[in-house]
């Protein structure tokens, strides 16, 4: 690769939806023409993906970003932040990734002076179309990708239901423009989970953190300040690769 293709590149990760062949041969001073014949090469190359008139990062270049930080060092990462949520909340949080197979979870913490019983969730792979911590991650990942990810996901939890593409686009759509996932009773009726993405390599669509607990319990705290309080410390993670 070029450090022409590279240059553009780079400011379609900066620019995200912005990210036009207009305003990329702006940021970068090509003629539009020769944007528009970079970009191809790097749709090529599973780096870009075209969405509509813009263009965002591929998949494949997701699943390179992802495979770049091992699990040990977004745990030592991140547990501090999920210990700083655990007390904020009183309820259990957890931390999960893109990895090649799925949405991982990874990694969970529960408050020391916990007032109330607390669900810790299981580690492992995630129900890609309802589980709040898989769709933290699917709303900033391509669509292909998104693809893959939700079909490998049913066959391994063949006892809950599958979300319409329809019905989960939209819901994907709410989590970008908020920033906020919810998984109200989808898994388990008497549970909820709220997640919120946070950043890893400098871009969204690779990891999540978010609290889950018992349904009622949940509800009542999103009623006060619990989205305000997830947002505030899932901002504070942040490794880049």
């Amino acid at each position: 690769m070029d450090n022409r293709n590279l240059a553009v590149l780079e400011e379609i990760a900066r620019l995200g939806e912005e990210a036009t062949a207009r305003r990329i041969a702006d940021e970068v001073t090509l003629p539009q023409a020769t944007v528009y014949r970079r970009i191809t090469d790097l749709e090529n190359l599973g780096l870009v993906e075209r969405a509509g008139r813009r263009y965002r990062i591929g998949s494949r270049l997701y699943r390179l970003l992802a495979a770049g930080t091992s699990t040990s060092e977004l745990v030592s990462a991140v547990s501090p932040v999920l210990s700083g949520m655990a007390e904020a909340t009183g309820e259990a949080t957890f931390a999960a990734r893109l990895v090649e197979k799925g949405i991982d979870l990874f990694q969970t913490c529960v408050p020391v002076n916990a007032k109330a019983a607390v669900v810790v969730p299981s580690k492992g792979l995630r129900p890609a179309s309802i589980c709040s911590a898989a769709k933290a991650i699917l709303a900033h990942v391509p669509g292909t990708l998104q693809k893959e990810i939700i079909a490998a996901a049913e066959p391994l939890f063949p006892d809950l239901p599958a979300k319409k593409a329809a019905m989960l686009e939209g819901e994907l759509d709410q989590i970008r423009d908020c920033g906020i996932a919810y998984c109200i009773g989808e898994e388990d009726p008497d549970l909820a989970s709220v997640a919120v993405s946070t950043q890893l390599n400098g871009a969204f669509g690779q990891m999540c953190v978010g609290v889950v607990g018992p349904r009622g319990r949940i509800m009542r705290k999103l009623e006060t300040d619990l989205e305000k309080t997830l947002k505030l410390h899932g901002a504070k993670v942040d490794l880049d690769g």
